[in-house]
Order: structure tokens, then C-alpha cells, then sequence
């Protein structure tokens, strides 16, 4: 048996069998009952290991708590079908697009079953392309998010009086109504300095073109466009980088910026590149970079 990975309270061990897996398991708990007894008396000694999954691979990533394999047992119970299991990887994230998950839990799929580099190189760089070109649906890299008005909420740093960002931008407050200071001061609700980004200036802007009413969520993407808004607080003119809608329909003239999605397939690669130490260019060009012993 060789143990080789751990996290917390797990550890992922090398072993030959379920059953094998079982009567170690047994031959742990009672060594580290014997050298830990139960001197407090309780009615369970504290110490119950658990035999959780059985893998028939996993694949390691190089950052903390990051591993994805296929499941063949879990819980006392054989499986008819492996299972894939990730966990630690962004794609398990509300907030990724349809595209960086699929891209992701695609790439480490192939992984775990053993893929070869060019097979996993050769899909990546087929997706990469597509989306480089702007042939994949554009909903697949349209993000949702929350419309919480705390996050459009600001306050004066001298007297804290709360204003909205809607309010600032159709008011065109330039000071503080209350004690004049300049609305370039004004800080978050946390009493951080703004930070007005992706979904947020989408909105921003969408408020200031055409007074687009949002309920409780938004669409958002980052876009090409030669368009601008004018900061809320600042007053500053600012270039469009992200536009935000209601519905797909608001999004049929924009012009997405397919090059920063197709690098999002290349972040999404990169934990599998680096635990494999892989060439990552690879993605972009579609061909693999030889080592040097495959030279010669």
C-alpha cells in the first residue's frame, strides 16, 4: 500500500483490491486505537475511518485538495459504470461559463482515462480555435449573476450617507448631497474603494444607454466594442468592456471578445498541463512541443 495524496481528513492510498482496501482499513483503525485509547470513556472511541471510494484512476492535481479520477465503489457499493468525480476544479462553479466547464471536465475526463497528450492537445486546440473564431454559441460563454444591491451601494467616507450607483449616474451627483465631499471618496459599504468590474460596469452601462430595468439577475459578457460610459463616481469617461443584458436577445448586435474566451480554454488545460508538466503552447498551435531526448 502506498499513500499518495492526502487532504483534511482523507488520504488516497495505492492498493490492489475493494476487498484488500476493506481489512486495511479495519488494521488502521485498530493500531491507531490501540496507541490512542479511549481515556475519556466515551461510548464510540473517536476514531472511525471510513472506506469512501474505490478508484480505478486518479489523476493528481499540483495545487491543494485538486484531484479528479473515476469511481468504480462507493459507500459498500459496486458501481455497474465507473463514475467521474473532480474535486477542487473550477468547473464545479455556478459562476463558470457553459464553455469553461464543459472545456474542463471534457479535458479532465480524458485524463483520468488515460488519454494520451495529443489526444487531449487535439481537442483542446479545436475548441480553442472555434472559439477564436467565434464559431461556438454565444451562450456558452454568457454568464448569470445576481443583481444585489448592496454590490451597487456606496457611501460617503465623511458622513456615511448611503447613495446607489443608479441614483449617482441619473443625478449626475458630483458631492455628497449631505456634507459635500467629492463622490471620487465615496467608499463601499464595507468602507473598501470601489472596484467597478465585469457584470457591474455591463450594468452601468446598460443603465446609461438605455435605462434597462433588471429584477434580480443579469446576463454579462466581455466585449469588442468602441462604445462608453461614464464612470458613476469619478465622472471619468471609460471604454465598454463588458456588456450586460436581460435576455440572448440583448446580445444579438454584440461582438463578443473571442480571443479572452479562447484563453479561458487554455486556463481551464493549465492544472492538467502542469501536474503533467506538459507544454501548454501546444493548445494554441495544435502541435507538440518535442523534448529534447525526441529529437535526437
Amino acid at each position: 500500500m502506498k499513500v499518495v495524496y492526502g487532504h483534511t481528513d482523507s488520504i488516497y492510498v495505492q492498493i490492489d483490491s475493494v476487498e484488500r482496501a476493506e481489512e486495511v482499513v479495519k488494521e488502521i483503525e485498530e493500531s491507531v486505537r490501540e496507541h490512542f485509547p479511549n481515556v475519556m470513556g466515551l461510548k464510540e472511541h473517536p476514531v472511525q475511518l471510513e472506506f469512501e471510494k474505490y478508484y480505478s484512476a486518479l489523476g493528481v492535481g499540483t495545487t491543494k485538495n485538486r484531484n479528479a479520477g473515476m469511481i468504480t465503489w462507493e459507500d459498500g457499493v459496486g458501481l455497474d459504470e465507473s463514475k467521474f468525480t473532480m474535486t477542487g476544479f473550477t468547473a464545479k462553479r455556478v459562476s463558470e461559463t457553459k464553455l469553461a466547464k464543459e472545456v474542463q471536465t471534457t479535458a479532465l475526463k480524458m485524463w483520468v482515462q488515460n488519454k494520451s497528450q495529443e489526444e487531449v492537445t487535439k481537442y483542446l486546440y479545436s475548441v480553442y480555435s472555434d472559439t477564436l473564431k467565434g464559431n461556438i454559441p454565444i451562450e456558452s460563454i454568457i454568464k448569470r449573476s445576481r443583481l444585489r444591491q448592496n454590490r451597487f451601494m456606496v457611501k460617503c467616507s465623511e458622513c456615511n450617507k448611503k447613495y446607489h450607483l443608479k441614483e449617482c449616474l441619473k443625478l449626475k451627483y458630483q458631492v455628497c448631497m449631505k456634507c459635500s465631499s467629492p463622490t471620487s471618496k465615496f467608499l463601499t459599504l464595507e468602507g473598501k474603494r470601489p472596484s467597478i468590474g465585469s457584470g457591474i460596469a455591463g450594468v452601468l452601462y446598460c443603465w446609461q444607454k438605455n435605462n434597462t430595468e433588471f429584477d434580480d439577475s443579469y446576463l454579462f459578457l466581455k466585449a469588442n466594442s468602441t462604445e462608453t460610459y461614464i464612470h458613476p463616481l469619478t465622472h471619468e469617461k471609460r471604454s465598454v468592456e463588458y456588456i450586460s443584458g436581460i435576455t440572448l436577445k440583448d446580445f444579438i448586435d454584440v461582438k463578443p471578445n473571442w480571443k479572452h474566451y479562447a484563453e479561458q480554454v487554455i486556463d481551464k488545460a493549465k492544472p492538467i498541463y502542469k501536474a503533467m508538466d506538459w507544454d501548454i503552447t501546444g493548445i494554441r498551435t495544435g502541435k507538440i512541443q518535442l523534448s529534447l531526448e525526441e529529437w535526437f
